[in-house]
């Protein structure tokens, strides 16, 4: 270690470089591409110089927050579209009450989610989704013939 703070602070900020025990450091070693990722990204994203790279992630993480920022959009605007429509099935008093209670056990304001049906055993139901961060969660609201209709 060397008296001079920003000597210290240049050695940290190389992740890939180890010390060695005269002082120096080992050239550092080439990241593997996350197994997930699509050879043929890999592959282009080795080609490009360090310049384009850092360009590039910076533009990668901006594109990731508008996607996940566009499909909240897309969440909230389909909930506004569906919550202000009773299913024929239903009476509007018991629909709002099945979507407030879901709402309610669900711990999420009225200005989130979407009304989504799943088939389950060859019956349908209504289930209230959003996202939270990159996950969709769900929460069931009824089922879309009510008991007493059938």
């Amino acid at each position: 270690m060397t008296d001079d703070p920003r000597k210290e602070i240049d050695q940290d900020e190389q992740p890939n470089r180890k010390a060695t025990t005269d002082g120096g450091s080992e050239p550092p070693t080439k990241p593997n591409a996350p197994s997930n990722l699509p050879q043929y990204i890999s592959t282009g994203v080795e080609k490009q110089s360090p310049e384009d790279l850092r360009d590039l992630a910076a533009y990668a993480e901006r594109m990731a927050e508008w996607m996940e920022a566009e499909a909240q959009r897309e969440l909230e605007q389909r909930a506004d579209q569906s919550a202000t429509e009773t299913p024929d099935e239903w009476e509007d008093d018991e629909w709002e009450d099945a979507v407030d209670d879901a709402r309610e056990d669900a711990d999420i304001p009225a200005s989130k989610g979407t009304l989504t049906t799943k088939t389950i055993d060859g019956r349908d139901y209504w289930y209230l989704q959003w996202r939270e961060g990159s996950k969709i969660k769900s929460q069931y609201v009824a089922p879309v013939v009510p008991a007493d209709n059938e």
